[in-house]
């Protein structure tokens, strides 16, 4: 009797939060972000303005997300450079290691933010094109 009701209880809790879950995990599945390795191969075939604002506005989450770590990393080395633990201290010291990955950071945050500058132009290139072309042709006519 005592599995029965607990049967029917987690059936009874299960089955609606199964079709709450349903949904979210199909949307979740359309904004996955992209990977690594379907980045480079986007990047070996792309030939569209979507594809190219595809891939910049990959670069552009990933400057985000480097500029966001590269803000902790620096917060953590002004904490750590407080710390005056000795005054002969052995190297590296770790505010010097704080200081490495904060600029390592940084340094890949830019180089993201100029891939999705170059992908951005290359997005724009074509619009641009169309709207050269359009004015060339009204001036022959």
């Amino acid at each position: 009797m005592n599995r029965t009701l607990v049967l029917v209880a987690t059936l009874s809790l299960a089955l609606p939060l199964a079709g709450m879950a349903q949904p979210t995990t199909q949307t979740a599945n359309l904004s996955a972000p992209m990977t690594p390795r379907e980045v480079h191969s986007l990047m070996l075939s792309a030939h569209s303005s979507a594809q190219y604002q595809q891939l910049a506005g990959y670069f552009h989450q990933q400057e985000a997300k480097f500029r966001a770590e590269a803000a902790a990393e620096k917060a953590e080395r002004d904490r750590r450079a407080q710390v005056n633990a000795g005054l002969m201290q052995k190297y590296p010291r770790p505010v010097d290691s704080a200081q490495y990955l904060y600029e390592s950071y940084v340094a890949n945050a830019d180089s993201a933010a100029l891939q999705a500058q170059h992908f951005d132009q290359l997005a724009a290139a074509p619009t641009q094109r169309n709207q050269q072309d359009a004015t060339n042709t009204q001036g022959k006519l």
